[in-house]
């Protein structure tokens, strides 16, 4: 039998094509992996990397600066706070069979629950449940909100439970420990919007976000980097915490007594234009702005409710409103001191020069009246301002013309912003008479502050630059901004910003408005041993043919030698109003007597009318630069130096008159301070002296403090306290008061 002999030639042929195919398939797929790793390879892990670093990639917020008052009591703080994040694909644990799923879960939310028990959890139990349609949890996120600026102690509480898809992010929180306290000043946010200091000054409190985040090394290996956020600078006011405190009691008190559209109170220093104080009653608390006070009240509430959206948001931004720079009103005879010192100055009159008040002026058919209308009859110039005087007023206008009152109106800023350091000042320029509108008429009612507009700030300004020498200041509230070194960042220096009259014409002045609190309208005002000049007034506002819209001032200066402060007092638009009875006078003499009690200031004037002198020995300042503050407070305590602190902290960075300077005793000296190794958590104890154990316990506990009496003694005023004011302690910690009768605080002041 013969074999049957099998042809390979085939099958070699189908086996070498089928070589050769795989030879060509490896060859470009091995030229494709080349291409891949050499030309796109580098491409390609930066995308990788990128990958991975955008999955750790996180904005560390900074800090907001802090606003305080001049002696550092805080204002307004920042402090770091976390919002509570929850991950829904973690929690809904994809890969754990369900009793694991089930525990977890329960462990989250009854940990949340404890915490924040307004959240829906049974939205939220469903949302991390696995739809089996797509195998994914109902709320297929990595991100939702639970709770916002929950404190740390919170975070770290949650933390420890090790909860499944509970993160957190830090953020900061602004709080203002005042409430309302300066709050039309001071200002406040919301949202992007800003008002006050917090808008005016932003730029420098804002500060600078880290960041932490995964980059590459050279050797590919991934590095988590970490940038520290830089908190911002610290903004001081020339505010004083404690006029503020009384300024903001007497308007509130003012107001419930007479109420009116507004009653504010001024303090500022004529020589600077530093304002102490700043106050309306249109006040709110600046944690909560949008709450309205008025809501307490059933009438109101039926009132807002019967108003339209726009009505209810002209209402709040009429409260959020700063009335000292933003309205303005006819300033009446305040404006009298301004005439007066224009036409003295250009010797257009004399202080000796009499005028002759019948009670009106007849003039174009217009009777212009006297307040007294039966005449005050000869008057000299000082007369005329102390009795206020209107035809005295007039006919000095008529020696002046229309050129020269116009100048000198143009000259002490009316009509023009002052350069206040806050946002939307009022110039008021469209309620101010143009030059060729002024007629006689005009011209007469002008003189005696009618017929045209001014602001509360305009008027303080102008009024301080007649009794400081004759300079038109720059007002401001912020005078430094610090960084966390006690480095001056931006600093507000004393600005004049016009010279107006002479300084004998200022002085000449100055003397002659004392008249007005000893013997003229503004006698109601005056304190038993001290020089107190002023000028009141009282101006119908808009139209003449109604009586019912008032503006009633009064403006004070003391001591009459040397004047360090001035005050006004406004009330603007009294209900009901009857001449003689709503009046500032006595407000006025209230913030007066306050300062006075407050800075120690000891009287111009015995009893029996001699003038009293003090002498004061002068002493040689330390260098305290790197020096911690406790010893230098004992320090200053043995020189009888009085000190102010600035920024937080401990140690002493910087000095203010430098070591080495002869200084007389009772002056006071800026310490600029930061926190050392230890002082973490700390802030600045506020200073309580001179108050009483309510006001004292009121403050300490506002700023975060406990309070006891020594001795459980709580009668008289605070004569010491313990830590010392200025030096940074943990919040809670416990102040003790030294309490003691008024007559005994006069070593315990601090001076301007």
């Amino acid at each position: 039998m013969k074999k049957k002999r099998i042809k390979l030639a085939p099958i070699k042929g189908r086996l070498y094509f089928a070589f050769f195919v795989f030879v060509i398939f490896l060859t470009i797929l091995g030229g494709r992996v080349y291409y891949w790793k050499t030309v796109k390879g580098a491409e390609f892990e930066n995308r990788a990397k990128e990958q991975q670093v955008n999955r750790y990639d996180v904005m560390v917020q900074a800090n907001r600066g802090s606003i305080v008052d001049r002696n550092n009591q805080p204002f307004a703080v920042s402090t770091i706070v976390y919002d509570v994040i929850l991950d829904s694909r973690v929690l809904s644990l994809p890969n754990s069979d369900d009793k694991t799923r089930k525990e977890q879960q329960d462990k989250t939310f009854a940990a949340l629950e404890k915490v924040f028990p307004d959240l829906d959890y049974t939205e939220l139990r469903h949302g991390v449940q696995i739809d089996p349609a797509t195998q994914k949890p109902y709320t297929d996120n990595s991100w939702k909100v639970l709770a916002k600026s929950v404190d740390k102690e919170i975070k770290e509480s949650l933390e420890a439970q090790k909860l499944k898809g509970i993160y957190f992010e830090q953020t900061t929180k602004r709080t203002y420990p005042l409430k309302a306290l300066a709050c039309h000043v001071i200002g406040f946010m919301r949202g992007d919007a800003k008002w006050g200091i917090e808008n005016y000054y932003d730029k420098y409190m804002t500060g600078t976000p880290g960041r932490s985040f995964i980059a590459y090394d050279g050797n590919s290996t991934a590095v988590r980097q970490e940038y520290d956020a830089e908190d911002g600078n610290t903004v001081v006011t020339t505010i004083d915490y404690t006029m503020q405190q009384y300024a903001e009691n007497i308007v509130q008190k003012t107001a419930q007594q007479w109420p009116s559209e507004t009653v504010a109170i001024m303090v500022m220093n004529p020589n600077t234009g530093e304002i102490y104080a700043m106050a309306d009653s249109s006040s709110f608390d600046l944690n909560s702005p949008d709450e309205i006070p008025e809501m307490a009240d059933e009438e109101f509430q039926q009132e807002w409710e019967a108003m339209t959206s726009e009505e209810q948001i002209n209402y709040k931004n009429t409260m959020w409103n700063n009335f000292n720079i933003v309205s303005s009103f006819e300033p009446g005879s305040i404006f009298k001191p301004i005439t007066v010192a224009a036409a003295l100055e250009e010797g257009i009159i004399r202080p000796e020069d009499t005028f002759n008040c019948t009670g009106a002026v007849e003039m174009y058919e217009e009777t212009m009246r006297c307040h007294l209308r039966s005449g005050h009859g000869v008057l000299d110039v000082q007369g005329a301002l102390a009795q206020s005087c209107n035809p005295s007023m007039i006919y000095i206008s008529q020696r002046m013309g229309r050129e020269v009152m116009y100048k000198y109106f143009k000259d002490f800023g009316f009509g023009s912003r002052t350069g206040i350091d806050l946002p939307a000042e009022e110039s008021a320029i469209k309620a101010v008479y143009a030059e060729d509108a002024i007629g006689p008429v005009e011209l007469a009612t002008m003189s005696f502050g009618q017929g045209f507009n001014a602001t509360a700030i305009q008027a303080i300004t102008a009024f301080s630059a007649v009794i400081n020498g004759g300079n038109l200041m720059k007002p401001y509230v912020v005078s430094q901004v610090i960084d966390k070194n006690g480095n001056i960042v931006y600093e507000n220096e004393p600005q004049v910003r016009n010279r107006v009259i002479s300084r004998e014409t200022s002085d000449i002045m100055r003397i002659m408005m004392k008249a007005t609190i000893e013997e003229g309208t503004g006698k109601k005002a005056k304190i038993e041993g001290y020089s107190i000049g002023g000028k009141t007034g009282t101006a119908q506002n808009g139209s003449r043919k109604q009586n019912n819209k008032w503006a009633l001032s009064c403006l004070t200066y003391f001591p009459v030698e040397n004047p360090q402060y001035v005050v006004l007092t406004l009330i603007y638009m009294p209900e009901n109003y009857q001449d003689g009875v709503q009046t500032p006078v006595p407000m006025t003499k209230e913030m007066m007597e306050s300062i006075i009690k407050y800075k120690n200031i000891q009287p111009s004037y015995a009893e029996d009318g001699t003038t009293i002198t003090k002498k004061q020995g002068t002493v040689t300042v330390d260098d305290y630069t790197g020096s911690d503050i406790f010893s230098t407070l004992l320090s200053l305590d043995s020189k009888n130096l009085n000190y102010q602190t600035v920024g937080t902290g401990n140690v002493v960075v910087n000095q203010f008159p430098h070591g080495g300077t002869q200084l007389e005793e009772g002056s006071q000296i800026t310490l600029y301070v930061e926190k050392g190794e230890d002082d973490e958590g700390t802030m600045p104890v506020p200073d309580v002296r001179g108050k009483t154990y309510t006001e004292a316990v009121t403050l300490l506990n506002d700023s975060g403090f406990e309070a006891e009496a020594e001795d459980e003694k709580t009668k008289g005023v605070v004569l010491s306290q313990s830590p010392k004011y200025g030096v940074s302690v943990e919040l809670g910690t416990k102040i003790t008061l030294t309490m003691g009768e008024k007559e005994d605080e006069e070593n315990n002041t601090t001076n301007e």
